[in-house]
């Protein structure tokens, strides 16, 4: 403020030395009290930008060098595990009360450096009795179950997960609360006039955590359609899922999660399938770590078209500094019907967060 009426004493002091003869210099001392005096009220009414609210801008590069080897060919190639640049706000409403906002943006380092492809778009309320947000979100199934197995640095992890669960919703609609060492999700999707029902999507789960342990357990229900003409529902899709992950005190990371999932077709043409998927964390020395994983991914179908597999993946990482990573992966997928596949990939990861507060 002091800076702020020395700049204006400047100001109107210059235009004073221009003034008429007949202006008296208390005439003009008390104009420029009346001037600072208005400033200051103007200043005191206008709200701070970031007033009460923090905003974050972030983002993460992850380019690949991959060696692929799938049975009749081999190759190299530039990829990416999935880059995103995003920003994040909330404002402090008082009473426990905030109102939050996120969005999310894939970053396509193999693709020209492509920009665009949301992940995440979505805004909320949260209050002492829950949170509810509106918008592109990640699925309770995810939240829950499926990120405790997602360790490791590729696009395709959770390897089985990965096959057929979702990892993003679009106009969901979600209820979050916290309550001791329990969180309860509820979502649900809601796409108009596509379906027969009001919810095209249902999903829901309870997250247990405690100390290094964390227990998780989610269902999820959805309409499925026809690939070629998007608006015929073809039946339903059920999924029950679990995870259990603990911290050993040596550091040991192990979680393991499982999916049962049921294809309720109208052609009558039933089946179940599963989702295994295990993830394995260990320091071996300062600044480095191992990780191991297993997994297996069944659809229920018993003919040749069956895309079963089962595999396993190895990585040896390196962070220098916690914003970056390097790491060197071994992943194996082992078909049943289909060309095994085998990659190598050299990758880096660059993290970045820019925080204002108000």
């Amino acid at each position: 403020m002091k800076m702020m009426k020395t700049l204006i004493a400047l100001a109107v002091g210059s235009c004073a030395f221009s003034a008429t003869a007949s202006d008296t210099l208390e005439q003009q001392i008390q104009a420029l009290n009346e001037r600072i005096a208005q400033l200051e009220d103007q200043t005191e009414q206008t709200p701070a930008l970031l007033k009460n609210s923090q905003f974050s801008l972030y983002g993460s590069l992850r380019p690949t060098l991959v060696y692929q080897d799938n049975d009749d060919n081999d190759n190299w190639k530039v990829g990416d595990a999935l880059s995103r640049l995003g920003v994040k706000a909330s404002t402090d409403l008082g009473h426990g009360w905030s109102a939050f906002a996120q969005g999310e943006w894939k970053i396509k380092i193999n693709d020209s450096g492509k920009f665009g492809d949301a992940r995440l778009a979505f805004a909320g309320i949260a209050s002492p009795y829950g949170a509810i947000a509106l918008g592109r979100q990640r699925p309770v199934q995810y939240t829950l179950v499926a990120e405790y197995v997602d360790i490791f640095n590729n696009a395709n992890s959770p390897f089985a997960y990965n096959q057929e669960s979702p990892f993003f919703v679009d106009n969901f609609a979600t209820y979050k609360l916290q309550t001791g060492d329990f969180t309860f999700i509820a979502g649900a999707q809601f796409n108009g006039p596509k379906g027969e029902d009001g919810a095209d999507m249902i999903n829901a789960g309870m997250g247990y955590d405690k100390d290094a342990l964390h227990l998780g357990l989610s269902y999820l229900t959805k309409d499925t359609y026809d690939a070629v003409d998007t608006e015929l529902n073809t039946g339903d899709a059920k999924l029950l899922g679990g995870v259990v992950a603990y911290t050993f005190s040596n550091d040991l990371y192990a979680a393991i999660s499982y999916q049962d999932k049921d294809y309720n077709f109208n052609s009558g043409a039933d089946r179940s399938g599963s989702t295994l998927d295990t993830a394995f964390a260990y320091p071996i020395a300062k600044d480095y770590k191992i990780k191991l994983g297993y997994f297996q991914f069944e659809d229920g179908i018993k003919d040749s078209t069956s895309y079963d597999y089962a595999g396993y993946n190895a990585t040896l990482e390196w962070n220098p500094a916690s914003n970056v990573r390097v790491h060197l992966e071994y992943v194996t997928q082992d078909f049943d019907n289909y060309q095994d596949d085998t990659q190598i990939a050299l990758g880096f990861r660059y993290d970045f967060n820019l925080t204002w507060k108000g």
